[in-house]
């Protein structure tokens, strides 16, 4: 079954433990309740918070990967498209775990940014909340885009 967009059950908020998540990465916490979830092979990807204003472009993330945890910094590095019509986005992998890339990346790298991008292309342009129908997306290791 390939990434699906979806608003979190209360069952698999409990089941993925996302309460303890998230008292550790954000201030107050965060109001995620949807993922992209590929639910056979139990891997998902959370955006958990936005950088504001000069730093937008500053995404944090959870992915549930091979059986852990990881934190993710993903710049936003370009998009394109409208509602309703086909976009693309260009992300930037900074950091895992807190460490820069490509040290933090976890082994088989390749499988890991793999999975990654495919989570990235389900999600699109927001998630549950995506507007885009057809959608690319670059995946670039090591990219940091600057305020």
């Amino acid at each position: 079954m390939p990434f699906v967009n979806e608003r979190i059950s209360p069952e698999d908020f409990e089941r993925y433990q996302l309460r303890e998540i998230d008292k550790h990465h954000v201030v107050g916490g965060t109001n995620a309740r949807d993922w992209t979830i590929d639910r056979e092979r139990g891997i998902y990807l959370r955006n958990i918070a936005n950088g504001r204003e000069e730093y937008s472009f500053e995404t944090i993330w959870t992915f549930h990967w091979s059986s852990r945890d990881y934190t993710l910094m993903l710049h936003s590095a370009g998009f394109s498209g409208k509602p309703g019509g086909p976009g693309q986005m260009r992300w930037g992998l900074v950091r895992v775990n807190g460490r820069d890339v490509p040290d933090g990346i976890p082994e088989p790298q390749e499988e890991f940014l793999r999975d990654l991008e495919a989570a990235l292309l389900a999600y699109k342009d927001g998630g549950v909340f995506a507007q885009c129908t057809e959608f690319t997306v670059e995946l670039v290791p090591g990219l940091e885009r600057k305020a």
